[in-house]
């Protein structure tokens, strides 16, 4: 029996045991295993249990010799009349290890499948994602680019989708806000010049008056030909210049703000613009020093005349805060700050108070008690217009100080 189950482990390459029907080994294939003790001639009592008692037409487990695991099969041996003669065993040594690597390439095989599945469809829907997403995100930027006051372009969506509803309806927001947008602006425009032509006509009343009353005093003198007429004539003669000053006056500076020429833009050095404006007021009662960082050269894009008048009234407004009961001391300096030309106009002022302080560049606001309140309203126009920014700090009782900042050339 020996013989013939060598002779068929040769044939089929596996390793035959055959049990008897109480478990007793009757032959095997590998007899040196059983020889050497290395496993015991006793059927396994759990393979017995299954076949012998449970009447199983097969049994597959996992056994091991030693540290080496295995997989064992047993099956009943039935003769011609399906009588259970003996229960053979066949345990796979040799398939163990081609199983664990037919598994480890079957499981490599289909993590790499789901991998590229996964990979597939990733790629799917990022795709599909910004498909679907991209008309949504050109309807975001569009809004994001709206400005009040600029032009509204419309959008262009020829599918009747969702997508197609939604433009429509932002075209005809965008142009119900143009519309808007123009009245809010042509309203605001009228008010602005309603309250500036308000302002003006009470700057105007105020010289007429004591010029009419200058006039009529004049008249009823001159009914009694006084000995001093001469002398009344020249007094009102002289009162009355005085007034026509103060109403020219009001009318170069409307005019400076309402009617600014146009810009030509060209590009200048500042600095010796700033030098001339200093030049002008050397015969005030302040010391006006100048710090030049930039050696002489500041070259900025901006016009001429109208940087000039900046300064002139930066200067200008700096001398007239300074009170008359200490020295005047004025200090500009030009220095270069992350490519920006910075000028500090800084002087030994009152300063300015915190409830000014939000209204100092608003038109017909003004601290002094002449004028119309528009120096510093236009040169924050002019400085902005230059791509400039302009700002303030100020201490009471210590001084104010005016940054100008105009990026470099």
């Amino acid at each position: 029996m020996t013989y013939y189950l060598i002779k068929f482990s040769n044939v089929f390459y596996t390793d035959i045991n055959l049990y008897d029907k109480t478990g007793e080994l009757l032959a095997t294939s590998r007899p040196e295993i059983f020889e050497q003790g290395l496993v015991g001639k006793q059927m396994n009592p759990e393979a017995f249990n299954q076949i012998h008692i449970h009447k199983k037409s097969s049994f597959t487990h996992n056994e091991n010799i030693g540290e080496l695991n295995y997989i064992s099969t047993y099956v009943p041996f039935r003769n011609e009349q399906h009588q259970i003669l003996a229960y053979m065993n066949l345990p796979y040594f040799a398939k163990q290890n081609e199983l664990e690597n037919e598994l480890s390439s079957f499981y490599t095989a289909l993590i790499n499948i789901y991998g590229l599945l996964f990979l597939i469809s990733t790629i799917i829907a990022v795709f599909f994602a910004n498909y679907i997403s991209e008309p949504v995100r050109m309807i975001k930027n569009k809004i994001s680019a709206l400005q009040l006051g600029q032009s509204y372009d419309l959008l262009e969506w020829k599918s009747n989708d969702e997508i197609g509803a939604l433009v429509f309806e932002y075209n005809k927001k965008v142009v119900e806000l143009e519309k808007n947008a123009n009245l809010l602006v042509k309203s605001e425009r009228e008010s602005a010049w309603r309250e500036m032509a308000k302002q003006v006509a009470h700057e105007i009343k105020n010289p007429l008056t004591p010029m009419k009353l200058s006039i009529q005093q004049l008249e009823r003198v001159a009914k009694g030909n006084p000995d001093d007429l001469n002398e009344r004539i020249e007094r009102t003669a002289k009162t009355l210049v005085e007034q026509i000053d103060t109403l020219t006056k009001i009318a170069n500076e409307f005019s400076n703000f309402a009617k600014m020429p146009k810009a030509e833009d060209t590009e200048i050095n500042i600095i010796p613009i700033i030098e001339t404006t200093i030049d002008l007021y050397k015969e005030e009662d302040v010391i006006i020093t100048l710090t030049d960082e930039c050696v002489g050269l500041a070259t900025i894009i901006a016009d001429k005349d109208q940087i000039s008048r900046v300064f002139n009234n930066l200067i200008k407004n700096a001398i007239q805060a300074i009170p008359e009961n200490i020295e005047g001391k004025i200090k500009v300096s030009i220095s270069l700050k992350d490519d920006n030309y910075l000028i500090e106009i800084k002087d030994n002022g009152t300063g300015i108070t915190e409830d000014k302080k939000d209204k100092i560049f608003v038109p017909n606001f003004t601290t002094k008690t002449t004028g119309m309140g528009l120096g510093l309203a236009m040169v924050k126009n002019i400085v902005e217009n230059s791509n400039g920014k302009i700002w303030f700090e100020t201490k009471l009782e210590i001084g104010t100080s005016f940054f100008v900042e105009f990026p470099k050339v």
